[in-house]
């Protein structure tokens, strides 16, 4: 498992105008949790943690003003709902002896024989999963096979099996499945009557004035 470090620079100063000022400067804030211990607000610069967006590493080594070194995870990224942009963090301190809850990426390997042979369409439900492990056994993502699955048949939680790592999510959650290909019905052309046809005079009811008289 690969490990990503990052600088923080703490902060006494909290609140939502603090916050937006960070973001101007290009810092991001945040807050660091460990149990027992008091939360240490923090920014990190935005750059850098696109480092952390982009990888799937589960463990980070934190460095509070250059000096001072934690082991965390992410707890939580709040994003824009505008934007998609990250506008807080939370990290949680971790102790390399306990064992964690964490959410781990699902990545999907293969093309299923019910898309390649029969048409069926993959369905990827799970994009992660819950697990407990030690820190330092956190996987970066779990592999699941799906070149097996048929049309109609699908993968549960309780098929994934890693070394060192308790699943935590429901044995009945679906993980992925391969749907039978969807039908669209074509429309029947309708064929317009000579009577019908568009600039065509109107059906004339009754005699006219020269027949009446």
């Amino acid at each position: 498992m690969s490990e990503i470090s990052l600088n923080l620079e703490t902060r006494k100063d909290t609140g939502k105008e603090i916050s937006r000022r960070l973001r101007r400067e290009g810092r991001l804030p945040g807050i660091f949790y460990f149990h027992g211990a008091e939360n240490i607000p923090f920014s990190v610069n935005k750059k850098e943690l696109s480092t952390l967006l982009g990888s799937e590493s589960g463990l980070l080594n934190v460095i509070f003003d250059g000096k001072d070194q934690k082991k965390c995870v992410v707890r939580e990224i709040q994003f824009n709902p505008l934007t998609n942009a990250p506008i807080h963090i939370d990290l949680l301190g971790i102790t390399l002896t306990e064992k964690i809850n964490v959410m781990v990426p699902i990545q999907l390997i293969g093309v299923p024989n019910g898309v390649k042979n029969e048409g069926g369409i993959l369905q990827h439900h799970a994009r992660e999963i819950e697990v407990e492990c030690l820190p330092t056994n956190i996987p970066e993502h779990i592999e699941i096979d799906v070149t097996e699955l048929n049309i109609g048949d699908s993968i549960h939680a309780s098929s994934i099996s890693v070394d060192k790592v308790k699943i935590l999510a429901d044995d009945d959650m679906v993980i992925a499945n391969v749907g039978a290909p969807r039908i669209v019905e074509e429309e029947v052309p309708v064929t317009i009557g000579e009577e019908e046809e568009e600039g065509a005079e109107p059906e004339v009811v009754g005699k006219s004035e020269e027949e009446s008289e």
